[in-house]
């Protein structure tokens, strides 16, 4: 049809270029091995239990996250008759 304006494609997986996957596969992998084989020194015994670290991380995220959202609810959010 003329004068239709057509949507741009969305992005997909296959936007990107096997090179790019096989170089993202290839920094995951390389990642993982000097993860696992790296024992680093631990000042705390409960530093050498495994998984230790990515536990650590999310439950830091978990507890940044309720605080932001109650920060959010104690400074920035408004009643809902603000405005009237």
């Amino acid at each position: 049809m003329k004068g239709e304006i057509k949507k741009p494609a969305a992005p997909s997986a296959s936007a990107l270029g096997p090179r790019a996957w096989l170089l993202l596969a290839v920094l995951a992998a390389e990642i993982a091995v000097t993860h696992f084989f790296h024992l680093g020194h631990p000042y705390f015994k409960f530093e050498r239990l495994p998984g230790f670290g990515s536990l650590y991380g999310f439950f830091s995220c978990v507890v940044i996250i309720f605080v932001s959202k109650l920060l959010g609810k104690l400074f920035i959010s408004r009643k809902e008759d603000y405005y009237d």
